[in-house]
């Protein structure tokens, strides 16, 4: 038997916390990268100042963000993916229990052997968002139906 599930991090770009998005360039950048550390205070502050400082014109409005990041911002894909990781590296050992994991951004696709299994990757995912404030949609199939995939929610 293999469940195949899909979450989704609901309204990823405007929920993702600035502080979570600093500490996890700061981690990336330490981690990641051989810059000094002067050098890595300078980007994680020119970050700072980018997210601050999107301005957004609506009719005759203009409009800034105070929350999130910036949905189709020139860096906010690489944003998300960086605090994504963030987040999920202190779960890497209940991951492991997928036969396969697989994300894209905001979307989380796993294929667990057993309900167990399963579970434990849904509740660690689950936590995991849950600190930093973020929730995640799952879909789901069983192969233990004989007439194919059934889907839950």
């Amino acid at each position: 038997m293999f469940y195949i599930v899909a979450a989704d991090v609901k309204a990823l770009y405007p929920s993702l916390c600035r502080d979570t998005v600093t500490k996890a360039l700061e981690c990336a950048l330490e981690q990641h990268s051989n810059f000094y550390t002067n050098a890595q205070k300078i980007i994680v502050n020119l970050n700072e100042i980018c997210l601050n400082n999107v301005v957004t014109q609506y009719g005759d409005q203009l409009y800034t963000q105070k929350n999130g990041i910036g949905t189709g911002d020139n860096h906010s894909v690489s944003l998300a993916n960086i605090a994504e990781h963030y987040i999920l590296q202190p779960i890497a050992g209940a991951l492991r229990e997928a036969a396969g994991f697989r994300r894209f951004i905001d979307d989380i696709i796993w294929i667990a052997k057993s309900k167990v299994s399963n579970e434990n990757i849904r509740q660690a995912l689950t936590s995991a968002f849950a600190n930093s404030s973020l929730e995640l949609t799952f879909r789901q199939a069983c192969t233990a139906d004989q007439k194919g995939f059934k889907f839950n929610s």
